[in-house]
């Protein structure tokens, strides 16, 4: 997994709990890597999942909010950090529509270790998809927060539902979005 991922992740606990917390979770987890991150490094992402859930009871908030949290947090760090990613897309329905075909494609070039998930698009209306997410971790709830992201950054908003189905999970989900049109969000 991507290191901009953890250096991320600790820099938002940081910012939200203190250095305190950040030392805590450090000391506390029993990290392979030591805890010592970099931006391009690459980690196990059990990692991040034991930092996830000791940061859980660290501070008394579930393992899905935090992660949901966290990746609606990092989108914008994402995209400013990778503004090549973006090249002349408009819209977050834009951007959902080519997560595999483009967006996977270059994060895989930049990235050639990434172990990406897959999405499947499927536009209902101008303003509904379904996202399909299958990916060989349990972090939909990181996809999940990675769309509030992207809605807030195209001022768009978002209201998603999970649809499930007998195979849903943190591994495999429907993201049914709704967006909201532009005008009644300003108005």
């Amino acid at each position: 997994m991507m290191g901009q991922i953890f250096t991320e992740l600790l820099e938002l606990v940081e910012t939200k709990y203190g250095y305190e917390i950040v030392d805590q979770l450090l000391s506390n987890s029993k990290l392979h890597s030591g805890g010592s991150y970099t931006a391009i490094g690459t980690y196990n992402h059990i990692e991040l999942l034991i930092l996830v859930k000791n940061l859980s009871e660290l501070v008394h908030i579930p393992i899905n909010e935090l992660v949901r949290d966290f990746g609606e947090a990092i989108f914008i760090k994402l995209i400013l950090s990778h503004p090549q990613i973006l090249g002349g897309i408009s819209d977050s329905f834009e951007l959902l529509s080519k997560i595999d075909s483009y967006i996977h494609v270059e994060v895989g070039k930049l990235y050639p270790r990434a172990q990406l998930p897959h999405f499947k698009y499927d536009q209902i209306s101008d303003n509904h998809v379904h996202l399909h997410y299958r990916s060989t971790r349990p972090f939909a709830s990181f996809a999940e927060g990675l769309l509030l992201g992207c809605g807030q950054y195209f001022n768009e908003k978002f209201i998603i539902t999970r649809l499930l189905s007998a195979d849903s999970s943190e591994m495999n989900v429907t993201f049914d979005i709704v967006r909201q049109q532009k005008a009644l969000i300003h108005g």
